[in-house]
């Protein structure tokens, strides 16, 4: 095995953790009623992403037999080549840890009120169908690559994409329900406050090796760089939502810092092996301000997003992605480059985020039948004695639900 190969797949092994690092941040941003079924929603999207991903969604994306919309070969791994100039094993196992991190982000929307069942199927075509479309237009050489559109570590591919459907399917669930099943009106707190910032911190480290394992074939420099800048804007987009929170609230903040942070790394991903280290660092800290921003914004805008999907994926990938266009070495207006890669950028995201709320085609319709969301007691209750057979944590002093709530759990996947 060559050495490119070798640093492919080490990267690719690394970055399977974030599905750790997702899972702790999803346990912590729901209340311990549903701790189990948050966990399971991740762990359950992932293994669906990989099968869904290995039957249609790669051939869809890398398809030889293509053209600059879709692939039309390579399915169930038909064909699949080994040579020096190609390898698709490697790059399926590779794609295929992107597409997690999609499913991930879509999670985030659903939690505490979407049904397995209704969650699965709209993995399904998430991956099977939808994300891999968009992986050809870009990573593919489809027609979005070859229109100009740059995007190194995917602000767009990944995090607008999968941001735009957890805010869909947000919207679509509306805000969850207290114990006395009445809409919450406003955010619930997070029950496990240092669950995120570790499971965020885990996160952050997992995108630096997932980038730098981007970098098969390049320079020695760019492989160096990509790191470096990434480095700086996670740590800038750290401190610049610390601070900006301590100044507004004369408080700290552990959600507010590792997530700025991981905004920092995610605004950064679409240019982080063509910029110079100043601007990673103003790409950070802009995105670390937005975040604050955003989750401000959405809190006031009753949009309930647990796993904060809006403000630390969908806003600073927009935000990276558009940067480009402006500090690129190669491409951007502070080089006299002119704001032509700007535009590109423009519609870049917005055919990105267009594509993705075709996922309404698969949410409405179940919500439409009553099958997307689980029923009213059901989530007073909580999904974890509704569906998981119990709740995570068990209180000496716990108060029993009321006979009426225990009887009203069902087994099946459609109630």
């Amino acid at each position: 095995m060559g050495l490119d190969e070798t640093w492919v797949l080490s990267c690719a092994f690394f970055s399977i953790l974030g599905l750790l690092g997702y899972s702790m941040i999803a346990a912590g941003a729901v209340r311990y009623k549903s701790v189990q079924s948050a966990i399971i929603t991740i762990l359950l999207g992932g293994i669906l992403t990989i099968i869904a991903f290995f039957i249609t969604g790669y051939a869809f994306a890398f398809g030889l037999d293509s053209n600059k919309f879709i692939g039309k070969s390579l399915f169930a791994a038909a064909q699949f080549e080994s040579t020096p100039n190609r390898n698709d094993y490697d790059n399926f196992v590779f794609h295929t840890i992107a597409a997690i991190f999609v499913t991930s982000i879509f999670a985030f929307g659903t939690l505490e009120r979407s049904r397995f069942f209704s969650f699965s199927f709209g993995v399904v075509i998430l991956q099977g169908l939808l994300y891999p479309i968009v992986v050809h237009w870009t990573f593919g050489k489809g027609w979005l690559s070859i229109f100009g559109f740059q995007d190194f570590g995917g602000s767009s591919i990944i995090h607008v994409f999968g941001g735009v459907t957890a805010l869909v399917a947000s919207l679509l669930l509306h805000e969850r329900r207290d114990q006395n099943g009445k809409i919450h009106p406003g955010i619930f707190p997070h029950h496990a406050p240092f669950f995120i910032g570790i499971g965020t911190i885990l996160l952050v480290v997992v995108q630096i090796i997932f980038l730098s394992g981007l970098n098969r074939g390049s320079e020695n420099y760019i492989k160096g760089l990509v790191p470096v800048n990434t480095f700086l804007a996670a740590s800038f987009g750290g401190l610049s939502s610390y601070v900006s929170y301590y100044l507004k609230k004369e408080k700290t903040s552990l959600i507010t810092i590792a997530r700025g942070a991981l905004a920092g790394v995610v605004a950064v991903s679409a240019s982080a092996n063509d910029i110079q280290l100043w601007a990673a660092a103003f790409i950070g800290t802009l995105a670390g301000i937005s975040y604050l921003v955003i989750q401000l914004i959405v809190k006031r805008s009753h949009v309930d997003d647990p796993g904060q999907a809006v403000g630390a994926h969908l806003v600073p990938g927009v935000l990276g992605t558009l940067l480009y266009g402006i500090v690129s070495r190669s491409h951007g207006l502070f080089y006299g480059q002119g704001l032509k890669q700007f535009g590109i950028q423009i519609v870049g995201v917005l055919s990105i985020a267009g594509w993705a709320l075709l996922i309404l085609a698969v949410l409405v319709p179940l919500k439409g039948f009553g099958i997307f969301k689980i029923k009213p007691e059901q989530e007073s209750l909580g999904i974890d004695q509704s569906y998981a057979g119990g709740e995570a944590y068990v209180f000496s002093d716990q108060t029993v639900e009321t006979k009426s709530l225990l009887n009203s759990q069902k087994k099946s996947i459609f109630h």
